[in-house]
């Protein structure tokens, strides 16, 4: 009798748990979709090799009413650096290559420049090579059609500082990396991540974003205009920067990749372990990047190793906890302000921790209610917010400044006055919002009250480079 209690409860409890766990990822996702504003959101969590729960809400296609789906497929961003890191890191198991080696030994058509660097410093983003000039070369509408196109187009530039010595994050030094897997391998970089990675993963609906490929269920990017209105994400040809920044998939293709990685399948456990080793620079100070992995600690002290992302119309971020063999992601179709890291707090409520619901956000809130109603409803509701026990709203002060500066974006000086002169009552010694009172009043003409803002701020942060400037430039 005792033994069949024992197996009922064993068996009791192996579907209880799973069906509370979805129950509550249910929740989340669905409290995420709608307090965020986001067009969609899909999101996954898997445990030793196995994908235990996915959810998917919202449009993959506004303009078409198309809805997102478990299968659809969004640009990842610079999660695409976790893939290449990978390929390199099988060439190196291989032999074919070496993590020290100087760069030009596998791509000799790369010019000679000031210094050299490796391989590793590619990978960590040790080696002096730039990041975008500007918003128009991070949305290029350039084609290049080959690695080697690309490299062309970057081996101009100067390295910015000696390689080893501090920390850019850079997406456009990847392609260089992907100079070597096409150098070493003798094959096209994306037909190498289609036979060594894709495949082997069993993940079958990850791409290379080229923006003329007819691709099944691609999604659709998003934006804020300055009116904080959903609109088309801007027109990007991701063919600059296809190795670091530039590959599609689906959350069930990334959580199978990490799987296998966790597994062995795509390399080694002790290739894994090299690639989350912090970076260390020259004088002795780590970084919290290693090979293609940024390398973080969470409160409870558990160790993982992520990658987010954030392209022209998307916000991703990729979780891996190699000791508990768990792997998280979220993929978003717009790219915004306080989107949080919905992967992350997935996590935390695998690990039974207790997550704040994801809230919405005050200052669209009282920005859209000010547009149709006026300054004095706005600010009236906030005061009824603030005192509101269900806390849906983050009335964060962070929040609140985006609010005025919002109001300031549309040339909105009276409003933004008037909020900033109440928001500065409630935070007397919040530096920024006296920043953000002085701002309005130069824009709105008044040069004097605008420098008694600036001096308040002083008083509070004065080491503060821009309100040392602005004291001078209205005390001319």
């Amino acid at each position: 009798m005792l033994r069949l209690c024992l197996i009922f409860f064993s068996i009791y409890s192996f579907n209880f748990f799973p069906q509370s766990l979805n129950k509550k990822l249910d929740q989340y996702l669905t409290d995420y979709y709608i307090n965020k504003d986001v067009p969609s959101v899909s999101a996954g969590l898997s445990y030793d090799g196995k994908i235990i729960w996915i959810g998917t809400r919202g449009f993959s296609d506004i303009e078409n009413n198309v809805q997102a789906a478990d299968k659809s497929v969004y640009r990842i961003a610079s999660v695409s650096k976790v893939i290449t890191a990978v390929a390199i890191m099988q060439l190196v198991e291989q032999g074919k290559l070496k993590l020290d080696e100087d760069i030009r030994k596998y791509i000799p058509y790369y010019p000679t420049k000031k210094w050299k660097f490796t391989v590793r410093q590619l990978l960590s983003h040790t080696a002096g090579i730039r990041n975008y000039k500007s918003t128009g070369e991070f949305e290029s509408k350039e084609y290049f059609q080959s690695t080697k196109e690309t490299i062309s187009y970057l081996a101009k530039d100067s390295l910015q500082f000696e390689p080893g010595t501090k920390f850019l994050y850079t997406t456009l030094s990847y392609n260089l990396l992907a100079a070597v897997i096409e150098n070493v391998s003798g094959i096209p970089f994306p037909d190498y991540l289609q036979n060594n990675i894709f495949l082997p993963a069993g993940m079958n609906s990850t791409y290379p974003d080229f923006q003329r490929d007819i691709i099944p269920f691609r999604v659709k990017g998003y934006e804020r205009n300055k009116y904080r209105k959903i609109q088309n994400a801007a027109l990007a040809d991701l063919s600059i920067k296809i190795p670091g920044g530039g590959l599609l998939s689906s959350v069930e293709d990334l959580l199978k990749f990490s799987d296998s990685l966790l597994k062995g399948k795509l390399i080694k456990p002790s290739s894994l372990d090299s690639m989350i080793i912090p970076a260390k620079l020259k004088d002795g100070k780590s970084v919290n990047y290693g090979l293609g992995f940024a390398i973080n600690m969470d409160k409870s002290g558990k160790k993982f190793m992520s990658h987010s992302g954030t392209g022209t119309g998307f916000s991703t971020l990729l979780l891996i906890y190699p000791e508990e063999k768990l792997a998280s992601v979220h993929l978003i179709n717009i790219r915004d302000r306080n989107l949080g890291e919905p992967a992350y707090d997935i996590a935390e409520i695998y690990f039974g921790n207790e997550v704040i619901k994801p809230k919405k956000s005050i200052a669209d809130f009282l920005f859209n209610f000010s547009y149709e109603f006026g300054i004095d409803s706005a600010l009236a509701i906030y005061q009824i917010i603030k005192k509101d026990t269900v806390n849906d709203f983050n009335t964060s002060k962070e929040e609140l400044l985006l609010f005025g500066y919002d109001l300031l974006g549309i040339e909105k000086y009276y409003e933004a006055i008037k909020f900033f002169r109440l928001f500065t009552t409630e935070y007397p010694n919040y530096a920024e919002a006296f920043i953000g009172l002085g701002e309005a009043y130069y824009k709105d003409g008044n040069r004097g009250l605008a420098l008694k803002s600036f001096r308040q701020a002083a008083k509070l942060q004065p080491a503060n480079r821009y309100i040392i400037n602005m004291i001078n430039k209205l005390g001319e």
